[in-house]
């Protein structure tokens, strides 16, 4: 890269971090991104400040966008191997991360997770009846049910493991892990989603589900597996999911995910009360990372419809 290129980088990069309200911004960034809306919420800040702050922190390569429907979320940008200021921010990221957070500031955090978690919650409530027939617009799952079926094959767990499924709904999912192991709890924070999976697993002559209206940190006791089926991306925060399912297995434990990656088809967040438009692959190695989780399967696979299913495992260290 040419001498004076790096310097404008490194110009832009002083500037930017030459304010305290910036580099808040980079710290409430930490493991999560926000919207513009949220960000003035957690940081009691106006939009055209805001906004003002955010460009230059884009202008030196610190934060990054992402379109999640009809909105933009900011996140702090990934640090490239070959990037010639990688040291510098990387130092400067990890110097910000041992900063504690404000408590107002974590509240209003709270606050935003809420009304997130409320967003879905009140849209499966009201679309119980017909989800499933919506979610199979987008990825069917018996287009990548060999997939879990590989992936759980080469895991190598014991019939006698237990394990948990978070929002089942009426997915044939729970009926793979019912016929593969003795004990299975099936989670749903929607009383009318989760009686679906009743159903289902009644009329299969099933009787080694338990079933509980609630979330994760409801669950008492651990498991040997964990898995999500097309829930990451309806989860007010996937990054704080890694760190919760952590706390739920047992060493040498297994997080298993179904998920879109990345998209950029914005009907699904009024069609499927989608939160998210699907993850990188990096952006889920690097959260599960960040929880202590050990990277391992991965299958991908394209539908003739252009969206593409990934099924990653992580397991507890």
């Amino acid at each position: 890269m040419p001498a004076n290129s790096s310097i404008e980088q490194l110009s832009h990069y002083c500037k930017a971090t030459a304010d305290s309200q910036r580099l808040q911004i980079l710290r409430v960034l930490s493991k999560e991104s926000f919207g513009v809306l949220e960000l003035c919420q957690v940081l009691e800040v106006g939009q055209s400040a805001l906004s003002h702050h955010l460009k230059i922190l884009a202008n030196a390569n610190l934060v990054e966008t992402r379109r999640e429907g009809t909105s933009i979320f900011y996140r702090r940008a990934l640090i490239h191997a070959e990037d010639p200021l990688r040291q510098l921010r990387q130092s400067l990221f990890e110097s910000i991360d041992e900063t504690e957070l404000p408590v107002d500031q974590a509240s209003r955090i709270r606050q935003v997770y809420d009304c997130r978690h409320q967003q879905a919650k009140s849209f499966f409530k009201k679309n119980a009846h017909r989800f499933q027939e919506n979610q199979n617009l987008i990825a069917e799952y018996n287009h990548y049910s060999q997939c879990i079926d590989d992936v759980l094959d080469n895991e190598s767990i014991a019939s006698t493991a237990t394990a948990i499924e978070i929002g089942p709904g009426d997915s044939d999912l729970i009926l793979t892990l019912a016929n593969r192991f003795h004990n299975i709890t099936a989670i749903d924070n929607t009383a009318e989603m989760l009686e679906k999976t009743r159903r289902k697993t009644a009329t299969a002559g099933k009787d080694n589900v338990n079933f509980l209206v609630g979330e994760l940190h409801d669950h008492k006791g651990n498991c040997e597996l964990l898995v999500l089926n097309m829930v990451l991306h309806h989860l007010a925060s996937p990054i704080n999911f890694f760190f919760e399912a952590k706390q739920h297995l047992k060493a040498g434990g297994c997080l298993l995910i179904a998920d879109l990656c990345a998209h950029d088809q914005n009907w699904t967040t009024d069609t499927c009360g989608d939160l998210w438009l699907g993850f990188d692959a990096d952006e889920l190695d690097g959260w599960a990372s960040a929880a202590g989780f050990e990277q391992g399967q991965s299958l991908y696979l394209g539908l003739k419809n252009g969206f593409q299913v990934q099924v990653r495992t992580y397991h507890q260290l």
